[in-house]
């Protein structure tokens, strides 16, 4: 697909929410953004890669997961369209989960060394840099405590909140890998569920 002005002001706009970048820097950004295209299942990087860009979500479903020793495999957030993604934050530390499509996903990429270079310049990229990974790792946070401290169904509830028209486009193992459940266990939620939304 070809990159039009809508994919660029879309990013823009993302870009601008997190941390404002001026007109000059955005200048050296934009010539460098393209579009990577992936099938469902296909990835967006693998364990062991090094970081190669940072892309938003312009539409699709992506899933950040890491693989255990005995090779489960363990959903540790969803993505969705309007959402960053990068394999990691530091260029030279190689990623230690997997970022896989659960759709077809379209990702608009920026290649993160020049981005890192263009911060030698800028100071405001390393501004927006900052505040997305403090945003990624309160949400991390948030999750963990949560999984440590809350009940299964409240978990589930609290995952419906946060991504409200995900469990009907996804396969409901990767949301009770996301949970901490068995599918089984999933499965029994969502039928209390039910249940009660009918009383």
């Amino acid at each position: 697909m070809k990159l039009t002005d809508k994919h660029k002001i879309q990013l823009r706009v993302s870009i601008d929410k997190v941390y404002p970048l001026g007109n000059e820097c955005w200048s050296e950004i934009e010539p460098l953004i393209y579009i990577k295209e992936l099938d469902k299942n296909n990835y967006f990087s693998k364990e062991g890669q090094l970081t190669r860009d940072l892309g938003l979500i312009s539409n699709g479903i992506l899933r950040i997961f890491y693989l255990n020793e005995k090779g489960e495999e363990w959903n540790k957030l969803f993505l969705q369209k309007n959402d960053f993604v990068a394999a990691g934050i530091s260029p030279e530390k190689k990623s230690i989960t997997n970022i896989q499509a659960l759709s077809k996903t379209m990702i608009l990429c920026i290649p993160y060394t020049e981005l890192i270079k263009i911060s030698t310049r800028h100071k405001e990229i390393n501004a927006f840099i900052q505040k997305l990974t403090f945003a990624y790792l309160e949400q991390k946070q948030v999750r963990e405590i949560r999984l440590l401290s809350e009940e299964a169904m409240s978990n589930y509830l609290l995952f419906r909140n946060a991504f409200p028209d995900l469990e009907s486009k996804i396969q409901h193992y990767h949301i009770a890998s996301y949970l901490g459940i068995t599918p089984t266990q999933l499965s029994r939620l969502r039928k209390k569920m039910n249940t009660y939304q009918q009383m």
